[in-house]
C-alpha cells in the first residue's frame, strides 16, 4: 500500500482523542480516484454509479419482497476520473453483471430471478430522493431445482480496499443445497465458483476503465477495490426472511 510520509495520526480513549496532521488522505491518488470533486451530486463532481441487482423472489412465496445486491463503479477516462456516463458506458457493465450471473447461477433457485439492474448515482451530497438513472430488466432466473436455502441466507462477496475498515461487501441470496458441504458451509468448488465469476467482472470493467470501488464515508473517499474475497461462511440478512408464516402450532401448557 502506498502511504503519504505527510500524514500522521493519533487517536485513542475510543475515539475521544482524534488528531490529525498534514495531508488529508493517507492514501494515494491511485487508491481513492483523484479529482473526484468535493460532492457526488450532480453538476457539483464526480459520482460512483451503483448497480443494484433486484432479486426477484415472489416466484418462491407469493408477495415475497426483492433482496438487492450491488456493485459500485467508478468512470475513467484517458486516466481522469469523468462523470458523463454514456448509454454505451451501462451497456458494457451491464454485459458484465449478466455474464458473471451466467456463470454462477447454477447454484441458485431456479424461483429467483435477476429481474432489474437499477443505477443510482452514488457518493456524498447525494441525498433521498435519489431516482434511479437508468434500469435495464435481464429477467433471468437461477437454474437449481435443488431445495433452497432459508431465504435470509446469504453468500458473500468482500470488496478489499487499503484501509480495513473501509472494506466493502455485498450479498447473494437463493443458494441452494448443493452449494453446500454437509456440515452446512459452501463448498469449496462454489467458493472457487464465485471467486472467480466475480474476479472476472472486476477485471472485465478494469480493461475498459470502469474499477470496482468502495465509497468510505468516514474518509470520504471513494477507494479502488484492491482484491475480492469469498469464502465457506454464510451469512445471515434478517430482513430477507419470510414475513409471514405458512403454518405454525401453538400448545398451551
Amino acid at each position: 500500500m502506498s502511504v503519504l510520509a505527510t500524514y500522521s495520526r493519533f487517536r485513542f480513549l475510543w475515539g475521544a482523542v482524534d488528531w490529525q496532521g498534514g495531508s488529508g488522505s493517507p492514501y494515494s491518488g491511485a487508491q481513492t480516484g483523484a479529482n473526484l470533486g468535493t460532492s457526488a451530486a450532480a453538476g457539483a463532481g464526480v459520482g460512483v454509479r451503483r448497480a443494484v441487482l433486484c432479486w426477484d423472489r415472489s416466484l418462491m412465496l407469493a408477495g415475497m419482497d426483492d433482496a438487492q445486491s450491488h456493485f459500485d463503479f467508478l468512470n475513467y477516462t484517458a486516466g481522469v476520473p469523468d462523470d458523463s456516463w454514456t448509454a454505451g458506458d451501462f451497456t458494457t457493465l451491464e454485459t458484465a453483471i449478466t455474464t458473471w450471473w451466467s456463470s454462477i447461477r447454477g447454484s441458485f433457485d431456479n424461483a429467483m430471478q435477476l429481474r432489474d439492474i437499477k443505477w443510482y448515482r452514488h457518493g456524498p451530497g447525494i441525498n433521498p430522493p435519489n431516482p434511479a438513472e437508468r434500469v435495464v430488466s435481464p429477467l433471468m432466473l437461477g437454474t437449481s431445482a435443488s431445495s433452497a436455502l432459508p431465504p435470509q441466507v446469504a453468500s458473500t462477496i468482500t470488496f478489499r480496499v487499503a484501509p480495513r475498515r473501509s472494506w466493502g461487501r455485498t450479498y447473494l441470496p437463493g443458494l441452494c443445497t448443493p452449494a453446500l458441504t454437509s456440515e452446512g458451509g459452501l463448498a469449496n468448488a462454489t467458493v472457487d465458483a464465485l471467486a472467480n465469476a466475480t474476479d472476472t467482472l472486476v477485471h472485465t470493467a478494469n480493461a475498459a476503465d470502469f474499477p470496482l470501488v468502495v465509497v468510505s464515508n468516514h474518509l470520504n473517499a471513494t477507494l479502488v477495490v484492491e482484491a475480492i474475497e469469498v469464502d465457506d461462511v454464510l451469512d445471515i440478512q434478517r430482513k430477507r426472511r419470510y414475513k409471514h408464516y405458512q403454518y405454525r402450532v401453538i400448545k398451551n401448557t
